[in-house]
């Protein structure tokens, strides 16, 4: 783990290095403490939680304590509210009944989103982050480039 936090600190100050104008975006989780590049709306803000976890740990425990005092203040909402779901869950749905959720996007490919963002100076969508990453062949491309050249003389000089 250690080593893995010491390449992403080398990839943030070699990005930094190329573009110094990023350092702005550079901020500081107020939970972990990690460096993490954030949307340039918030670059005047020090108050922000890292997209690693952080962010929904925090909204988590906001949550919670927002509706343990709600309730709190009125008891017979719950009672109410639990009864409802009980008979809701008891009811099978329907035919054609789809259930979305538009929490499927990971935290990190919003952080990729943002970054890439920053980097190409535009704005860049999920859509076309997710295009990138599912480029295939990109890999196999670099271990075939590896069959003669240089490559294949140093890994077969090490293989012996």
């Amino acid at each position: 783990m250690r080593d893995l936090v010491r390449s992403y600190y080398v990839q943030i100050r070699s990005l930094l290095r190329e573009r110094p104008d990023l350092r702005p975006y550079l901020k500081r989780c107020r939970h972990c403490r990690i460096l993490f590049f954030t949307d340039p709306r918030n670059a005047g803000r020090s108050d922000l939680y890292c997209g690693f976890g952080c962010r929904e740990a925090h909204h988590r425990q906001s949550s919670a304590r927002r509706s343990a005092a709600f309730y709190r203040e009125h008891p017979g909402k719950k009672r109410h509210q639990n009864r409802k779901r009980y008979l809701r869950a008891a009811s099978p749905c329907p035919d054609g009944c789809v259930e979305s959720n538009n929490e499927l996007v990971a935290p990190i490919m919003r952080h990729v989103r943002v970054i890439v963002s920053l980097i190409e100076r535009r704005p860049v969508t999920l859509s076309e982050i997710i295009k990138m990453l599912a480029k295939k062949g990109r890999q196999h491309r670099m271990v075939q480039g590896l069959e003669s050249g240089y490559g294949a003389r140093v890994l077969n000089e090490n293989s012996s």
